[in-house]
């Protein structure tokens, strides 16, 4: 009896998707806000920098912080945002592009966003499909040392489901002669499988 593992590429896996908030960009104006020494606090560029996102199609809640910035074009600040309905993160550059007496224009531009939140490792996968060529390759490998020759292995032409205990009954031929063995998934982690097989 010969055992061999072969890599896997598992199918069926959900993947999160997480909104991206990146690439965001765009101008609004603004004006009323409260001038101190040459300066405009920052929370105000966040409120205008949230519908400057929200003409993205975004309701995101943006932070830059309790400080001030200079009023004056290209002067910028680093803020971050949670988009309110996926909680998805993300940075945020905020620049004043254009100033009018006490008018202002922004330009906002996003980083690539995260999850709010660690995610959970993936639960291990039960089963998933394999070519019956690629599963008939293996299945050659582990006899080749017992016949003395590689082997040409037929498994059939539909792809064969890969989880733990599943048998294949597999056709072999060499230059000796031909026969039939059974090839059983004894290991399976979502990735790898590893199979034994006997001659029939």
């Amino acid at each position: 009896m010969q055992r061999t593992s072969f890599r896997l590429v598992p199918v069926g896996l959900a993947a999160a998707a997480v909104l991206a908030l990146a690439g965001c960009g765009g101008s609004i104006d603004t004006s009323g806000a409260e001038r101190v020494d040459g300066t405009i606090p920052a929370a105000d560029l966040a409120l205008a920098a949230e519908g400057v996102v929200l003409e993205q199609g975004f309701t995101v809640d943006i932070d830059c912080g309790t400080g001030t910035v200079p009023f004056e074009v290209g002067a910028s600040v680093e803020c971050t945002g949670v988009e309110e309905s996926s909680g998805a993160t993300g940075g945020y550059t905020v620049t004043i592009t254009e100033i009018d007496g006490s008018d202002y224009r922004i330009e906002v531009v996003g980083s690539e966003a995260g999850p709010a939140e660690p995610t959970e490792p993936s639960e291990p996968t039960e089963s998933a499909l394999e070519s019956a060529a690629a599963f008939a390759d293996l299945t050659a490998q582990a006899i080749t040392d017992s016949l003395g020759e590689v082997p040409l292995v037929n498994c059939g032409e539909e792809d064969i489901e890969i989880f733990v205990g599943q048998e294949v009954r597999c056709a072999y031929e060499t230059s000796a002669g031909s026969g039939f063995v059974i090839a059983t998934v004894t290991e399976f982690d979502g990735s790898s499988y590893a199979i034994e097989v006997v001659e029939e």
